[in-house]
């Protein structure tokens, strides 16, 4: 399975207490990763 995640508000991979990162990063972050793990390849497109 393939899953495509859009995250327009802040990249999932920007560090914590940024001045635009905070849950949403973390959440899209986490998601993809446990898709990973039960076998899904995720692609994450941001706007930077």
């Amino acid at each position: 399975m393939r899953v495509a995640m859009v995250s327009v508000h802040t990249c999932p991979l920007a560090a914590l207490g940024g001045k635009e990162t905070g849950g949403m990063n973390v959440y899209v972050r986490e998601v993809a990763r446990e898709l990973g793990r039960m076998g899904a390849e995720v692609d994450i497109f941001t706007r930077s």
